[in-house]
């Protein structure tokens, strides 16, 4: 492998030269098998950490080891687990293990084993190893090896390992966590950085987050370890910030000391760089400046001469992922070099489609640059880390008039204009060849995340709810549901439609379902329906107790616990739009006519309701705004407060009027 090309995977730099591996030897049967259980282990009897626990790990160690396998660089990773469990809780967190893998990543090696209390040792079986999807608390999918250890009984000490494989990666950018879902009473780090010789390296380095781990001690083959001992138990939260926000970690890079005025202007150098490094993507031809022509016919103003490029770019050109395309198409995409490419061959990365976006824009005689910005669904960016790691999303930052606007034209879900929510809010720096600048990316305002939701139903003598709903969706409330609709067949569609109903009304029969606009970001996701609810409206003798917000009926309050540990952190400002008509069944009268109560949440939002009864049909309108201003984030000190407003919007969305029977006439 040449110098060049280690530099441009490790995204380090390297002098000119031969390149060679020092031959420094590991002793990888000393890191691979099982180690002695110490008595203190085996008579353990009680949790150490947390009183509570079922079960905590008595280590936690793993080897991270730099390679070059033939001509690729490979980062491989040697993991060693070993638990206690204490009690019938922990057999049934600890039994089943779940490791989650992604990308190009490999899991291999993985063995297990569960001493009993007696001494007894019983070995995991190879066939009772599998890979299968994990949905995270989070609701993320991901790919895991799942097995499920022998004869798990309290008092038993349960230990397993395994080796993950990245390949074409170094340890530049590795990820030491230092918490799991159980505690641990001590984690250690082993880490060996690449040695070569004829070539200079910069310096392996550390940057720690939350919890402080211990120095760096020199280990035997070349090693380096960090340890962090007595470590609580991970646990997740409702809307609580990202697990690198809260969790105990390191990050593992390779890099100089920056200091001094190499400091302070090493943004500005930075900026500088990624300018010079993309401005060649961004060349404008003739073939570019006709379909960026052909594209704008017709706009008016700037911005909408910036939306029908972007439409153009999100409807002409194929992504890699789309699944008409061909394997050939893909292999032909790779070649794509500059704009004009994209545009020939039609199909592209999101790179690709962005690098297009802009070139079309200054065909139009727009100011277009690159821009880096952070990821809120990460470890927020922070410019004090002088490194641009945390910069990990890319757009392309357009000037209107005065200001810096930003747009991801690989963005397919949302309309022109909205970026991810991730990057809403969040610091970008805006390239440039002479003076780069930082920007902060605007949060959305809540109308333009709306859920619109309409029911006409009719309700019988016997609290059966029957009629015709309607919902749209914008921004990104509509995104997600996109995202999971869009690789799904119109039938599969329409089930999914039937399940969302049935979560918070579980005998409701749903037909006639009609879902639209699925991959059209720039008009509402609209979904229809027809509904018959049995026993929706409780019967009592001669009242029927009848919910007023068919929508909310049934949902669980957002916040159900009355302790926090964690600040709550929204995703994005969003609104809510409900109308509910009800006709009331022959017979029956209003005789509650209490309504629910509207009331403002601060300067962040309000809550607006309201109930009326007239010729025979109950009127529900509802409406809740949260996230004005951008506020998103609340201190932990807030929960109290943030929890007090959301359970009184709970108690107020499952308001109840009551329908008496009329007494038959004389």
């Amino acid at each position: 492998m040449t110098c060049s090309r280690l530099a441009r995977i490790a995204g380090i730099a390297v002098l000119l030269g031969a390149c060679s591996r020092a031959s420094v030897s590991i002793n990888i049967v000393a890191i691979t098998q099982w180690q002695p259980v110490t008595d203190e282990e085996r008579n353990l009897k009680t949790p150490r950490i947390d009183p509570e626990a079922g079960a905590e790990a008595l280590f936690w160690r793993v080897h991270v080891v730099d390679a070059i396998q033939g001509e690729d660089p490979q980062t491989v990773l040697y993991y060693y687990l070993r638990i206690k469990v204490f009690n019938q809780r922990g057999c049934e967190s600890q039994g089943t293990q779940d490791i989650p893998y992604a990308g190009k990543r490999t899991i291999v090696d993985v063995a297990g084993r569960t001493i009993k209390p007696d001494g007894t040792i019983i070995e995991l079986k190879k066939d009772a190893i599998f890979r299968r999807d994990i949905v995270k608390a989070s609701g993320l999918k991901v790919k895991a090896v799942s097995f499920a250890m022998p004869a798990v009984e309290p008092g038993a000490i349960l230990e397993y390992r395994w080796r993950e494989i990245r390949d074409g990666e170094l340890a530049n950018y590795v990820r030491m966590p230092f918490q799991r879902d159980i505690p641990v009473h001590e984690v250690k780090y082993f880490v060996r950085p690449l040695t070569l010789t004829y070539v200079t390296l910069p310096p392996m380095k550390r940057v720690s987050f939350g919890a402080q781990p211990g120095p760096v001690v020199p280990e035997r083959d070349g090693f380096y370890s960090t340890t962090l001992k007595d470590v609580p138990a991970y646990k997740e939260e409702p809307l609580m910030p990202s697990e690198w926000v809260v969790r105990p970690w390191s990050l593992l890079y390779y890099g100089d000391d920056i200091k001094g005025s190499a400091a302070e202007k090493f943004w500005a150098n930075e900026g500088k760089r990624i300018y010079s490094r993309y401005e060649p993507y961004l060349k404008v031809n003739d073939d570019v400046r006709q379909a960026s022509d052909a594209a704008v016919a017709g706009a008016k103003d700037p911005q909408e001469k910036l939306a029908k490029l972007l439409e153009y770019c999100r409807s002409k050109i194929k992504r890699l992922n789309d699944e008409d395309v061909t394997e050939r198409q893909r292999e032909k995409a790779k070649e794509n070099n500059k704009p004009a490419d994209t545009l020939k061959r039609g199909i592209g990365n999101g790179f690709d489609v962005n690098m297009l976006f802009a070139a079309m824009a200054r065909a139009q005689g727009f100011e277009a640059r690159v821009a880096r910005l952070g990821d809120r669904s990460d470890h927020p960016f922070d410019r004090g880390f002088l490194d641009t790691y945390f910069l990990r999303s890319m757009d392309i930052a357009v000037k209107v008039g005065d200001r810096w606007r930003f747009y991801d034209a690989a963005a397919k879900w949302l309309p022109a204009g909205m970026l991810s929510w991730v990057e809403e809010g969040s610091d970008a720096l805006v390239t440039d060849s002479k003076e780069p600048v930082f920007v902060q990316a605007p949060i959305s305002e809540p109308d333009k995340s709306l859920r619109s939701r309409t029911g006409a139903f009719e309700l019988d003598q016997e609290g059966t709810l029957e009629g015709e709903v309607h919902v749209t969706l914008t921004g990104h409330s509509a995104a997600h549901r996109r995202e999971e609709l869009y690789r799904k067949s119109p039938a599969q569609q329409e089930d999914d439609v039937r399940e969302v109903v049935r979560a918070h009304i579980g005998n409701a029969e749903v037909s006639e379902v009609k879902v639209e606009n699925v991959a059209d970001p720039d008009k509402p996701l609209a979904y229809s329906y027809r509904v018959k609810a049995p026993g929706y409206a409780q019967r009592t003798g001669k009242r029927l107790f009848v919910p007023l917000n068919y929508f909310e009926n049934g949902h669980a309050a957002k916040f159900p616990s009355n302790d926090r540990t964690q600040p709550v952190w929204f995703e994005y400002p969003w609104a809510e739009e409900d109308h509910v008509t009800i006709k009331v069944p022959a017979g029956f009268e209003l005789e509650n006519a209490e309504a629910p109560a509207s009331f403002a949440l601060g300067t962040v939002g309000d809550y607006k309701v309201s109930a009326k009864a007239g010729n025979g049909i109950l009127t529900y309108e509802r409406e809740l705004v949260f996230g004005k201003e951008g506020a998103l984030i609340f201190p932990l000190k807030t929960y109290p407060v943030l929890k007090q407003a959301f359970d009184q919007i709970h108690e107020q969305d499952q308001h109840s009027i009551t329908l008496r029977q009329k007494a038959a006439a004389k």
